[in-house]
C-alpha cells in the first residue's frame, strides 16, 4: 500500500451508471505459490466481493462483473493487508504483487492515471524531504540566513507539488481517482474539514464511492456533535446484564470512553471518582464504555481505580459497534449528555470538567 502525499481539499469524481461489464485480472505473486486472491470494494454500510481466484503456481486470474468504476482492494484470503487499486472494465489488469517490494499494476485509464498519480507523490515527496533535511542541518549550524533562504523553497516546492498533483485531480475531477485520492485521508479529517471538502464536489462527484462514504461520515459525525442527541445503544455489563443508554436516567450524563490499558484513562480516572462522588446524589450519572478485549483486565481495572457506576463493553475494542457508531478514534473521550440526551460538551477533563457539572447541577 502507498502513503499518498497530503494535500489541500481537491475536487472529487463522479461517474456513470450503466450496465455490468466484465473484468480480468491476470496476476503473479511470486511470494505466495498457492491460496486464493479475493477483490472486494468498500461501500456504504458493506463490503462487495468484486471476485476471486485460485493462487497456482504464484499466478492466478480473476473474473468478474462491474457497472461503474470500483477503489478495489486486492488481497490473499487469510493474511491482512493487500493492494488498492482502480478497477474498470476498458481494458484486462496485470499485476506483479509483492509483499515487500514495488509492486506493479496496469489496467484501464483510470490505474494508468492512478499510476502516474502515485509516481508524482513519490518524486514529490523525495523533493520535499532533501530541502527538509537541508533545513534541518541549516539550523543545527545555525546558518540563519541559509535557514530563511530554504524555508521560502520548502514552500516553493511544496506549492510545486500540489499543483503538479492537482493537475492530475483535476482531469479526473469526474471520476473516481479523484475522489479516492481525497478520501483516502478521510479517517483523519475533522468535521469542518470534511464539510469543506465535500462542498466543493460536483455533483457527479457525490454520486461516486468515495463520495457517498464521504458524505456518510459527514453524517455519522454530525449525529455525535455538541448539541446533536447521542444515539442510543446496549451493551452488556461484566456480569452480562444487557442496558441502553437511553435508559440510564439523570439530569446529567457522562459517556466515558477508556479502557484498562489506557495510561491517560487510568490516569484521569481518580478526577472522575471524586466529581461522581460529589454529584451522584445531585443527578450525575456516569456511563464507562470501555474498549478492552480481555474481560478480566476489564474487571481488574474497575476494581483497582474503584469506580464505582455503570460499565459497559462488548469486549471488541476499536471493532465495537458503537465505538464505531460514535466515531471514537482516541481513548479517553468523554461526551457530557443532558437529561434528555443531548450533547452539550465534549472532551472536557479535570477542573474544566467539574466546572460544568458543577454549574449545572448546584
Amino acid at each position: 500500500m502507498w502513503k499518498l502525499f497530503v494535500l489541500g481539499c481537491l475536487f472529487f469524481p463522479g461517474i456513470v451508471f450503466g450496465e455490468k461489464k466484465k473484468f480480468t485480472i491476470n496476476g503473479a505473486i511470486p511470494e505466495m505459490p498457492e491460496g486464493k486472491m479475493i477483490v472486494v470494494s468498500q461501500e456504504v454500510g458493506r463490503v462487495d466481493t468484486l471476485g476471486q481466484g485460485d493462487i497456482v503456481s504464484g499466478k492466478f486470474v480473476i473474473e468478474g462483473e462491474l457497472d461503474e468504476p470500483r477503489v478495489a482492494l486486492i488481497y490473499v484470503a487469510g493474511y491482512g493487508g493487500g493492494f488498492v487499486f482502480i478497477l474498470d472494465t476498458d481494458a484486462p489488469y496485470e499485476m506483479e504483487l509483492f509483499q515487500s517490494g514495488k509492486s506493479v499494476i496496469r489496467g484501464g485509464k483510470l490505474q494508468k492515471e492512478l499510476n502516474v498519480y502515485q509516481e508524482a507523490v513519490t518524486e514529490e515527496n523525495q523533493k520535499i524531504r532533501k530541502v527538509k533535511m537541508e533545513l534541518e542541518e541549516a539550523s543545527a549550524a545555525k546558518h540563519f540566513r541559509t535557514v530563511n533562504e530554504l524555508k521560502g523553497k520548502l514552500e516553493q516546492v511544496t506549492a510545486d507539488a500540489q499543483k503538479r498533483l492537482g493537475v492530475i485531480v483535476e482531469r479526473n475531477k469526474d471520476n473516481v481517482l479523484a475522489a479516492y485520492v481525497q478520501t483516502a485521508g478521510m479517517e483523519r479529517m475533522d468535521l469542518n474539514g470534511l464539510k469543506m471538502c465535500y462542498a466543493g464536489l460536483s455533483d457527479k462527484a457525490k454520486h461516486t464511492g468515495p463520495g457517498k462514504l464521504m458524505a456518510v461520515r459527514i453524517q455519522a459525525l454530525e449525529g455525535v456533535e455538541v448539541d446533536a442527541v447521542a444515539p442510543n445503544f446496549t451493551l452488556p455489563t461484566p456480569e452480562g446484564k444487557e442496558i441502553a443508554l437511553y435508559e440510564v436516567k439523570g439530569k446529567l450524563k457522562i459517556i466515558d470512553f477508556w479502557a484498562s490499558w489506557c495510561g491517560p484513562c487510568r490516569m484521569e480516572n481518580p478526577n472522575m471518582v471524586k466529581l461522581y462522588n460529589d454529584f451522584k446524589e445531585k443527578g450525575l450519572v456516569v456511563v464507562s464504555v470501555s474498549l478492552d478485549e480481555k474481560k478480566d483486565k476489564w474487571e481488574e481495572a474497575i476494581k483497582k481505580d474503584g469506580l464505582t457506576w455503570l460499565h459497559l463493553s462488548d469486549l471488541k475494542g476499536w471493532q465495537g459497534d458503537v465505538v464505531k457508531m460514535y466515531n471514537i478514534d482516541a481513548v479517553p473521550t468523554i461526551l457530557v449528555l443532558d437529561e434528555n440526551n443531548r450533547i452539550i460538551a465534549k472532551n472536557l477533563r479535570g477542573e474544566k470538567l467539574r466546572a460544568l457539572v458543577s454549574d449545572r447541577l448546584e
